[in-house]
């Protein structure tokens, strides 16, 4: 298991993805090459949506949760919640992204894979992405050498 909204593994296919989550998703273009499966699922609570993205050998490369919702509030409650179970496994973020008041989010540099957490609030849309990246396509820091 990668992430904690997902069953699947980095080895896993097309298939099993489909066995999963189920044989009628919606399907596009991956920014890896291949094909992006999409999904409705439900996670701590909330209903959203989660994606498998392929490359063009269709190996899994990114499996990430999004969540949309009318309220700042909930937004940040629930960026606020992620982030810090987060936190609890892997420690403080090596990066964070929160520029301006509008987008706002962490990434875990990690061998296992980097772990994005990400928003975005425009006055049309209040959105949240949560998501694990195969170590392949990781860009991973490397942490400085102690002697």
């Amino acid at each position: 298991m990668v992430a904690p909204f997902s069953e699947v593994g980095w080895d896993s296919s097309v298939e099993d993805v489909k066995n999963m989550e189920g044989n009628s998703p919606e399907t596009y273009d991956s920014v890896y090459g291949g094909t992006t499966y999409s999904y409705s699922k439900e996670y701590l609570g909330r209903m959203g949506t989660i994606k498998y993205m392929f490359d063009d050998k269709d190996m899994l490369m990114n499996i990430a949760w999004a969540y949309g919702s009318d309220s700042e509030d909930e937004l940040y409650t629930l960026y606020d919640e992620i982030n810090q179970s987060v936190n609890d496994i892997h420690g403080e973020s090596g990066y964070q992204a929160d520029s301006n008041a509008s987008n706002y989010g962490n990434v875990w540099y990690l061998e296992s894979g980097d772990i994005i957490l990400s928003t975005m609030v425009t006055a049309d849309n209040k959105a949240l992405q949560y998501a694990y990246l195969n170590p392949a396509v990781s860009n991973t820091e490397k942490q400085p050498e102690t002697n």
